[in-house]
């Protein structure tokens, strides 16, 4: 699975980087903020993704993470 898209002022990336996912994440000006391995992603883990970005990234990102199981 690769997938890319755009959530408000983000660029998202959820790719397998073998037997876990990878979450790259950019701003509007191209500026990478996260490259993250997603393992057992705690809620401080998600928590800290949406401080970073918005909880819409963080909404996407876990819906496509729930749609792949």
């Amino acid at each position: 699975m690769s997938t890319m898209f755009k959530a408000g002022d983000f660029f998202v990336r959820l790719r397998d980087q073998g037997d876990r996912p990878k979450l790259t994440i950019w701003n509007s000006r191209g500026t990478k903020i996260v490259s993250e391995f997603i393992g057992s992603a705690t809620e401080s883990f998600w928590a800290k993704i949406a401080e970073l970005t918005s909880q819409e990234v963080v909404d996407r990102v876990q819906a496509l993470l729930e749609g792949e199981q």
